[in-house]
């Protein structure tokens, strides 16, 4: 029954975009025809339904072999969003499954002749290499000295919380330095992160103090697989950036914290934010098409007294925001949103809390005092790191301290993704590597400048 009211769903043309939501669910159902219904009706539902590209991606992971070749199916019907993840598509052309393997092929066939051509990447691992330093964890990029060669313009970016997904590491588990990762990420954590990334369940993934753990292993994973097809690149980068949680990776990557320390800080941060989320009741959600002035206005008509929060959490690509608050503040927000001429999207997002708001305030007195704790073991950058408090950058040798103080005033306060890509740019950088599982950043690239879409790489675990 559900399948057959999804699937009249997608009869009703455009009048189906105000189920979109409700359609989304049903890719958790336990029937593979009703995950499949929802999966079809979805991706037919023009531009809206484009904007839940990443959530059908996923689905080309998990599941029986229909709902993975109706999901690969969707993402070419699901026009420019869709294609962004062709990369996604690629390890699937060895999957088990020959269905899988065969919908792979033909999707890949298919984007690659309906996408205009693009721009071959700067060569970075022409550039002569020197060897890299002996390290038990991640090489950070090499210091500069006067017999070093100088940064090329590559931007790494790490990803941050949304971008998880069960399988993930399942491609550079072997690596050498990705095993030693995991193995002291189970002395740290106390339990078997590489299990719980291979083989779920996704609700353990999604929750704050796991997830952050393992998108940070991830990201690190992703800059070692980098490493390992073009080293300049990974070793001489001009600057790193990453969203949220993914800032933690990024200054390891350059050189800040060891991942011992990293992964330390990373694990209480997370932990105090689940705690901090589960307080009170939190929400998060997610709206493109309507401008930050707009959207400002409608999150003060969404409080509902004085002590109430509503606000922009995240300023991604133009005109894309997420917005976090109390649980009814942001549900009402939610509601304006959509009815209000331009909204593109409006959707809850599957956090438990309202990050980067004063909602984590406890959990910002938590990690602050854990970062002076660890301030003796940390150095300061080997490159220039851009920092979501500002959106500005940080020169390589800032003070340890300095960078403290931007790194607890990020978990309550907004983060500045858009700005610190346009200044990445207009500091001469013109290459980018996202670093770590999925596309999420590359996607959002795309909406923030085209040439530099095309000059950015998914280095995908």
């Amino acid at each position: 029954m559900r399948a057959s009211a999804a699937t009249a769903l997608g009869e009703m043309g455009e009048e189906a975009e105000a189920f979109i939501e409700p359609l989304c669910k049903l890719f958790n159902d336990k029937a593979w025809t009703v995950q499949v219904a929802a999966i079809k009706t979805v991706s037919g539902s023009g531009e809206l339904g484009q904007m839940f590209a990443a959530d059908v991606c996923r689905l080309v992971f998990n599941g029986n072999s229909q709902t993975r070749v109706a999901a690969i199916d969707a993402l070419t019907k699901m026009g420019a969003r869709g294609a962004c993840f062709a990369d996604e598509l690629e390890p699937l052309l060895d999957d088990a499954m020959p269905e899988v393997r065969d919908a792979a092929q033909k999707a890949l066939a298919l984007m690659a002749a309906n996408q205009p051509s693009v721009p071959a990447l700067p060569s970075a691992a022409s550039v002569p290499e020197p060897a890299p330093a002996i390290s038990n964890g991640p090489v950070a990029p090499s210091t500069s000295s006067t017999s070093s060669p100088p940064p090329l313009p590559v931007g790494l970016l790490f990803p941050g919380q949304g971008s998880q997904y069960v399988k993930m590491l399942a491609e550079v588990k072997d690596l050498p330095k990705v095993k030693s990762m995991l193995a002291t990420a189970k002395d740290i954590l106390g339990y078997d992160m590489l299990k719980l990334c291979l083989e779920g369940p996704e609700e353990q993934l999604e929750q704050t103090k796991y997830c952050q753990p393992a998108m940070y292993i991830g990201g690190l994973a992703g800059l070692e697989l980098l490493r390992q097809e073009k080293p300049a690149a990974a070793e001489r980068p001009q600057a790193v950036a990453g969203l949220s949680l993914g800032e933690y990776t990024a200054l390891t990557a350059a050189g800040v914290f060891d991942f011992e320390t990293g992964l330390k800080l990373v694990k209480l941060r997370g932990e105090a934010m689940q705690e901090a989320a589960q307080a009170s009741p939190q929400m998060m959600i997610s709206v493109a098409g309507l401008d930050q002035q707009t959207l400002d206005k409608l999150c003060k008509e969404s409080l509902s007294g004085p002590k109430d929060i509503c606000q922009v959490a995240n300023f991604l690509f133009p005109n894309g925001f997420s917005c976090a608050g109390s649980k009814d503040a942001a549900e009402k927000l939610m509601e304006k949103a959509l009815a209000t001429n331009g909204c593109l999207q409006a959707k809850a997002l599957k956090t438990s809390g309202a990050f980067h708001t004063d909602f984590m305030l406890p959990a910002r007195a938590r990690l602050v005092a854990a970062l002076k704790e660890a301030e003796p073991m940390m150095k300061p950058p080997t490159c220039e790191v851009y920092m979501n408090l500002t959106g500005k950058r940080i020169a390589p040798g800032t003070p340890v301290a300095e960078i403290l103080s931007l790194m607890g005033d990020q978990l309550t306060n907004c983060v500045l993704w858009e700005p610190s890509m346009k200044a990445m740019l207009k500091d001469g950088i013109n290459e980018f590597y996202e670093c770590g599982p999925m596309k999420q950043l590359k996607a959002m690239m795309k909406r923030i400048d085209m040439d530099a879409w095309k000059k950015t790489q998914n280095i995908h675990v």
